[in-house]
């Protein structure tokens, strides 16, 4: 078949709705090797042309991985409006067959690939794992694991933040990787942001974790409400109580905060937002309780919202910026 043609089958196909029967025998066909060079190269220039394209939307992916597997990528994307969310929309379905052609060729060749999985900047993804385990990544987070996480251990390589559901294996333990620590569950739920530049910080809603690393090479293990905060720079860490919830509320569609002290309003936003930002007097914001419902709006937003709500003058100054603080003071 012509490379014009295959290029033309592929573009209506991400540019229209079609029925289920449609899109199965679409599948079938990008599965299938005949011609799958051509089929590769016109994927990667419509990638391209989309990349390229200023009106693309922000849930493009930053770049391309060996296999993406999203459950909630498609439909987050349908719910878009305009010509940005049609975009984003085929082009996340471009990239899921893509990289499953890619997959499954690798197969036929007797190798198992690696398998990477990615969230673009500013925006949140779900996953299933093979092993069952259900996985949220934060934005401009990847995950990689190899041999379809076969063998005695479930290993998973983290770079930026997810959160784990953990399906219970006994007999195989589930181990998150980065670049400083490692963190064996065995079924429970938890949190592990770990961004370049920043802390490593496990957060443990439930069941327990072993966390292992510098100066802790016997085991660390938490119980729920309990995190580990490993510094980088100095190779040392520490354990405190926290309410886990706050740190694993991001992965829900929105938040809804009722009589809430402002401490831990801040705490979530931070990992809802992707961003570090803290109160310059925590006690008071733990006195202060508030009650409010956050969908996408813009982090300013936010704050015009809060600062209207609190009994004091909300003021927020950025250092670096990195961090944005939250000043309260009396009017």
């Amino acid at each position: 078949m012509a490379d014009k043609k295959i290029k033309e089958i592929i573009s209506a196909f991400f540019h229209n709705d079609v029925p289920d029967q449609i899109q199965e025998t679409f599948e079938k066909w990008m599965l299938d090797p005949e011609s799958f060079q051509e089929k590769n190269d016109a994927l990667e220039s419509l990638w391209k042309e989309t990349v390229d394209c200023p009106c693309s939307g922000e849930d493009l992916p930053v770049r391309p991985v060996d296999s993406v597997f999203g459950d909630a990528a498609a439909s987050r994307s349908r719910d878009r409006r305009g010509r940005g969310g049609r975009i984003a929309l085929w082009l996340s379905t471009a990239a899921a067959v893509f990289f499953a052609v890619l997959s499954a060729v690798l197969y036929v060749s007797g190798r198992v690939p690696d398998v990477c999985l990615a969230s673009s900047e500013g925006a949140k993804a779900s996953f299933t794992l093979p092993d069952g385990t259900k996985v949220w990544l934060n934005s401009g987070s990847t995950l990689s694991y190899s041999d379809g996480l076969g063998g005695g251990r479930r290993v998973v390589n983290l770079e930026g933040e997810a959160f784990f559901d953990v399906e219970k294996d006994p007999g195989r333990p589930f181990i998150v990787k980065t670049d400083a620590l490692d963190i064996t569950a065995l079924g429970t739920e938890f949190t592990v942001s770990a961004y370049e530049g920043k802390d490593i910080g496990t957060y443990l809603q439930e069941g327990k974790v072993m966390v292992t690393g510098p100066r802790m090479e016997d085991g660390l293990v938490l119980t729920p409400d309990q995190a580990v905060i490993f510094d980088r720079t100095s190779n040392r860490y520490k354990v405190k109580k926290v309410k886990a919830s706050n740190h694993t509320a991001w992965i829900r569609e929105k938040l809804d905060f009722y009589n809430m002290p402002l401490y831990d309003i801040v705490e979530t936003l931070s990992h809802w937002y992707n961003a570090d930002i803290r109160c310059s007097d925590p006690c008071l914001a733990k006195n202060i309780n508030l009650s409010l419902t956050v969908r996408q709006e813009p982090f300013r937003e936010i704050m015009l919202a809060i600062a209207e709500l609190v009994p004091y003058k909300l003021e927020t100054h950025s250092e670096n910026n990195d961090t944005t603080y939250i000043t309260l003071s009396k009017n």
